[in-house]
């Protein structure tokens, strides 16, 4: 074997280690702590991130996660709004990215006697996070919404339920319309 060839082999193993331990992110110990790790890494929310039961009923306040009593989200929902316990607020339920929640703008504006359009500002161009959760959002109706009619709420492009009167319950609105 030349010289050559015995001095690939052993760069290509230098490389292999140093690439192992780089990789490795271990303890120089050998003990493997990747226990500790995944239970620092829960799906808990962090002390910052509110909680859904912590979410305020005040337009602008959002969590990621849906209100409390919002059952399941059907597997093809887009977005979803609901009444809430004051008759001038609702809750807007997008989907999306955990690090990039599609946040509605804090007053939906009125487009009839018992309508209204729920708009959203500009996204931005930072990177996002590839999951796909549910993000709640409230919002304030004009003044001039009856809480005692059925309200359609048109969410911004993704489409547009009616909430009935008297009722909490989420409507989804989703991909077949």
């Amino acid at each position: 074997m030349s010289a050559r060839v015995r001095g690939a082999r052993a760069l290509a193993a230098v490389a292999a280690v140093a690439l192992l331990v780089a990789c490795g992110g271990g303890d120089p110990s050998g003990t493997d702590d990747t226990a500790g790790a995944a239970a620092g890494s829960s799906d808990e929310p962090t002390a910052q991130e509110p909680t859904p039961e912590q979410l305020t009923l005040e337009a602008g306040s959002s969590v990621v996660g849906l209100p409390d009593g919002a059952g399941e989200q059907p597997a093809d929902a887009v977005a979803a709004a609901g009444r809430t316990a004051d008759d001038s607020l609702v809750y807007v339920v997008t989907l999306g990215s955990s690090t990039c929640p599609a946040v509605p703008d804090t007053s939906a504006e009125a487009t009839g006697d018992a309508a209204v359009e729920v708009t959203f500002p500009d996204p931005g161009t930072g990177a996002c996070t590839a999951d796909f959760v549910p993000a709640t959002t409230v919002v304030a109706l004009p003044e001039t919404i009856d809480p005692e009619q059925d309200l359609t709420v048109t969410i911004g492009t993704l489409g547009e339920v009616v909430l009935p009167a008297g009722s909490d319950a989420l409507v989804w609105a989703t991909a077949a319309g």
